[in-house]
């Protein structure tokens, strides 16, 4: 069950230095381990753009688990291993009739680590991925498994624990009914129309993201993915893009999924990227803050002078 000593994330910016890396493949042996452990922590899909799981003990990924999806429709949710990556339980979702109400731009994150994070998930009515999820089974350090649900009291810190519950093994998510999204690319919105119709603009569509990289008064690229039938407001003094385009200026949109309001599966549009293509291009550093509605274009305001 042991690999390398060194692990790094997906752009190779940060390497995690544990003393083992474990990978075990059935509840029993990660069980096993975490009683066997005096410090552990567990990996995802090494998204992390920081140290946060990092750790001097042992770190270990469940990505060997068992990764039965099991749909339970009287209740509408879903129980899915917490080593899945949201693309891969978005499929057979979608063909079991059933959706998200959210997903991340990327489909190659873990459930379990996104979840435990916080992150991820756009869209003013939708709240991120973690508000989906219903029940936890996880194991504890004394290596025995427990399970928490929305019944519980203890719920409120469990479902972004920021790995500090222990080592998660099934999550339980609230599904709907499949949709429909179209999205359509905008370029070229002047930052004063982004902070003058900040609220308008968020809102104006299922799930909206805009893009910039700080080189003029304007953001590059304003994303609206709309459900079917409720096509957006466009954002004021913005162009449609007379293309595909990829989040990053001069990199190819291959890997984006389809853009110019062609109708897709919710699974095929919410993600700005498809599932087969490697979701980082390299030396990348990201960072994700999430700040109240209602101080969001302060924000913005003062990113600006750090730009």
């Amino acid at each position: 069950m042991t690999s390398p000593e060194t692990l790094s994330n997906w752009s190779g910016t940060v390497t995690f230095r544990p003393s083992r890396i474990l990978r075990p493949r059935t509840l029993d042996e990660l069980r096993e381990v975490v009683a066997a452990s005096t410090k552990v922590r567990a990996i995802g899909t090494a998204h992390s753009f920081n140290l946060i799981a990092d750790t001097s003990g042992d770190l270990v990924s469940v990505g060997g688990l068992p990764p039965e999806i099991v749909i339970h429709p009287a209740a509408s949710t879903v129980s899915v291993g917490a080593g899945v990556r949201y693309g891969e339980l978005a499929g057979p979702l979608h063909e079991a009739g059933y959706a998200l109400r959210n997903l991340g731009s990327l489909p190659h994150i873990s459930i379990a680590g996104a979840c435990a994070t916080g992150t991820h998930g756009s869209g003013a009515g939708n709240g991120s991925l973690a508000t989906a999820v219903a029940g936890i089974e996880f194991v504890t350090a004394t290596g025995d498994v427990a399970q928490l649900t929305r019944a519980d009291a203890a719920f409120a810190g469990a479902a972004v624990s920021l790995g500090g519950l222990g080592i998660v093994t099934r999550m339980t998510l609230d599904i709907v009914p499949t949709y429909e999204i179209e999205q359509i690319v905008y370029d070229d919105l002047p930052t004063n129309a982004l902070l003058a119709d900040f609220d308008d603009i968020m809102d104006s569509a299922y799930s909206v993201s805009v893009f910039t990289d700080w080189r003029a008064e304007r953001s590059n690229q304003v994303w609206q993915k709309s459900l079917v039938g409720a096509r957006a407001e466009p954002p004021r003094a913005a162009v449609r893009a007379d293309g595909p385009r990829h989040p990053l200026p001069g990199v190819s949109a291959e890997s984006c999924t389809e853009q110019d309001g062609v109708a897709g599966p919710w699974h095929m549009r919410l993600p700005h990227f498809r599932l087969e293509f490697t979701p980082s291009s390299g030396d990348e550093i990201q960072t994700e803050y999430f700040v109240a509605r209602a101080d969001a274009v302060a924000a913005l305001r003062a990113l600006e002078p750090l730009a």
